[in-house]
């Protein structure tokens, strides 16, 4: 296991995990043969490279060949359509839970994205406050972020930190969930800055790449740095909450950044988890630019706990909602479980976690 310096996870934040459907292109578009066999032979490249191993070699060989034959064999331009579909099967040959794709040039991306609020649409507020029997609890709902190679780190992080300001009232919570129902895909970076103060040094949640070598991602000191470069001088309202019991809400829906982000949380003795099963999206990807203006997203490793076994599917909750259950009922369960066990709140002081 290797700790990262800033340099280094600096560049691994290039690494997002975006869950969305795979994207349809638009009727009748084609690209000239030279460019179309460019974009096949450097993704065939990449997925060699870089990629997680298919589950059958064989199965990955066919779909190579299939792809290949698009571009290498005939005259005249490519049909975008076939070049795509091909992409995608030899995409879905690989051992990733589905989660690489390509996704369609910048003009066309606000069109394909899922888990993306459409405008007009109000998500609910970041920061909300639960009163439960031994105290009042701080609800933290990070929202998604689009899957742009850079993310939108500075201006999440100033929603942020405004949010918070503008809520003096959050002082008198003694007690965190962090709810990563909202957190459906899409750049996990911003919101794991933003909670930088949830991690400690010992910080168990690890990348593993296809050949497994495990390389810890959670780097405090680190993700504290790039927050401050964007918010100087300002108190992270995560701060108070740095020791003590941490509660962390789980939708169905919690996928890709989600699943990045729950990893890294349960990578702290501290936590417990609350709610559902995670959608199961449990790999790393990067993003690569295609010549064509598309971008491959590629998934590169997956997560585990220290020297456990690599997550694959969905993340079971420790305190699952019955069937008959609303999410809110799993709100107010960790909500009252993490007073219950926080010195801060009344009656916490002799409880353990």
């Amino acid at each position: 296991m290797m700790r990262k310096s800033l340099a280094a996870l600096a560049c691994a934040a290039l690494f997002t995990t975006p869950s969305f459907a795979e994207p349809t292109p638009a009727a009748a578009d084609t690209l000239p043969r030279p460019l179309a066999r460019t974009v096949a032979h450097k993704v065939v490249d990449l997925v060699e490279k870089n990629g997680l191993y298919p589950r059958r070699q064989a199965d990955y060989a066919e779909a190579k060949a299939g792809l290949l034959a698009v571009v290498d064999d005939g005259s005249g331009d490519v049909d975008r359509d076939a070049l795509y579909a091909h992409v995608g099967t030899l995409l879905k040959t690989l051992d990733a839970d589905g989660h690489s794709f390509v996704m369609l040039p910048a003009r066309q991306r606000q069109k394909t994205r899922a888990g993306m609020v459409p405008d007009g649409v109000l998500r609910p507020p970041a920061f909300r406050l639960v009163a439960t029997s031994m105290g009042t609890v701080l609800r933290w709902t990070p929202p998604p972020v689009a899957p742009e190679p850079k993310g939108r780190k500075d201006g999440f992080l100033s929603d942020f930190y405004g949010d918070a300001a503008a809520r003096p009232d959050l002082a008198q919570a003694c007690a965190l969930v962090v709810d990563l129902t909202e957190q459906t895909g899409g750049n996990a970076w911003p919101p794991f800055i933003a909670m930088y103060p949830l991690f400690g040094t010992a910080n168990k949640a690890n990348w593993v790449d296809r050949d497994g070598k495990r390389i810890s991602y959670v780097d405090r000191a680190a993700l504290e740095a790039m927050a401050r470069a964007d918010a100087a001088g300002r108190t992270n309202p995560l701060a108070p909450y740095a020791t003590g019991p941490l509660a962390v809400l789980v939708g169905s829906g919690t996928a890709s950044a989600g699943e990045m982000l729950l990893v890294a949380l349960l990578g702290e003795d501290r936590v417990q988890t609350f709610g559902q099963t995670s959608y199961g999206m449990t790999t790393a990807n990067k993003m690569y630019a295609l010549d064509d203006g598309a971008t491959l997203v590629l998934s590169e490793r997956r997560y585990a706990l220290g020297d456990g076994p690599v997550y694959r599917g969905g993340i079971p909750a420790m305190h699952p909602m019955a069937p008959d259950e609303s999410i809110d009922h799993a709100v107010q369960q960790a909500a009252e479980w993490a007073a219950a066990h926080s010195p801060r709140c009344k009656g916490g002081q002799n409880r353990g976690i």
